[in-house]
Order: C-alpha cells, then sequence, then structure tokens
C-alpha cells in the first residue's frame, strides 16, 4: 500500500503535464477525423451534383427531342396543308380561265399559275428557314446546359481544391504544434524530474 502510495505521489506532479499532452493527441486526433468528414462530405456533393446534371442533361435531351418533333410533325402538317392549298388555288385559276374562255395552258395562264407555285414556294422556304432556326435555338440551348454544367462542376471542384489545401496546411500546423508541444510537455516533465 505504501508503494502505491508513493507511486501516486511520485505522478501528482506530472499531472498537468500529462493532461496538456492528453489535450494535444486528442486535439489532433479530432482536427484528422474532421478534415476526413469534410474530405468525404466534399465527396458527397460533387457526386451529388454530377447525378442531378446529369438527370437535367437527359431530361433537356429528350424535351429537345420531343419540341424537334413537334416542329417536323407541324412543318409537314403545314407542307400537306399547302400543297392542297396551291391544288385548290390552281383548279380554282383554272376554272376561272375556263368560264372565261381562256385556255389555261397559255402563255398568262401558265405565268399566272407560275406566279401560284412560286408564291407557295417562297412561303415553304421561308417556314423551313424558321424551322431551321428553331433547331438550331434547341441545340444551342442544349450546348449552353452542358457549358453550364462543366463550369459548375470545375467551380465546385476549384472551391473543394482550395478548402483541401487549406485543411492540408491547417493539419500540417497541428502536427507542428503537436511536436512543439510535445517538447514543451517533455521539458516540463524534465524540469519537474529534475526538481
Amino acid at each position: 500500500m505504501a508503494g502505491l502510495e508513493s507511486t501516486f505521489q511520485s505522478i501528482i506532479p506530472f499531472l498537468p503535464v500529462i493532461q496538456q499532452g492528453v489535450g494535444l493527441v486528442t486535439n489532433t486526433i479530432s482536427n484528422e477525423v474532421a478534415a476526413r468528414e469534410a474530405n468525404d462530405g466534399q465527396d458527397l456533393a460533387l457526386r451529388q451534383l454530377q447525378e442531378r446534371q446529369t438527370e437535367q442533361q437527359r431530361q433537356s435531351s429528350e424535351n429537345a427531342a420531343l419540341d424537334k418533333e413537334r416542329i417536323a410533325s407541324s412543318a409537314e402538317a403545314a407542307e400537306r396543308q399547302r400543297r392542297d392549298a396551291l391544288r385548290r388555288a390552281v383548279a380554282r385559276q383554272r376554272a376561272n380561265f375556263g368560264s372565261s374562255g381562256i385556255s389555261s395552258g397559255g402563255g398568262s395562264a401558265e405565268a399566272v399559275l407560275l406566279g401560284l407555285f412560286d408564291e407557295t414556294d417562297a412561303d415553304r422556304q421561308e417556314r423551313e428557314r424558321l424551322d431551321s432556326l428553331r433547331f438550331g435555338a434547341i441545340d444551342q440551348n442544349i450546348n449552353q446546359q452542358r457549358r453550364l454544367n462543366v463550369i459548375q462542376r470545375t467551380q465546385l471542384q476549384q472551391s473543394q481544391n482550395i478548402k483541401r489545401l487549406s485543411s492540408t496546411v491547417d493539419r500540417a500546423s497541428n502536427f507542428v504544434n503537436l511536436g512543439l508541444g510535445g517538447l514543451d510537455v517533455f521539458g516540463q516533465a524534465q524540469q519537474i524530474t529534475n526538481s
């Protein structure tokens, strides 16, 4: 019992030094755990962003395909209507020529009919030009979304790289402080031993 009591008596002066050393080690371990959790959180945020962007891109592509189908279908319907209207206009004009006693194969009558064809052809070309612009706008929107996704991912990665670099510097500083603190604890223990 006396030996145990003397051992405790000899440890008592070292208790503040032991507490300081345990505090340094605990702080270092806590900082390492926090840094790993932060890295894991950053990796998760990047994965979630990529998944969200992939889904948005898929939906945008599907919507673009539907829009293009709608435009193409509308163009086909417009072309059918144009041809039907042209047939009716030609038939009406020929009937007018016939009722007036003018041959539809003659020069003036033929010029009038060709004018009808040219007019509807110009309408068709204008519609095709507008459809081409619509297709271009759809493709441009998809490309802009892709570029925006790349920018967002790059910004997040750069931000995470800065945070990780800062964390690495902090961790290195903590290790240096641990080493210096360990030397200080060792020095205090030496002083207690010498006194």
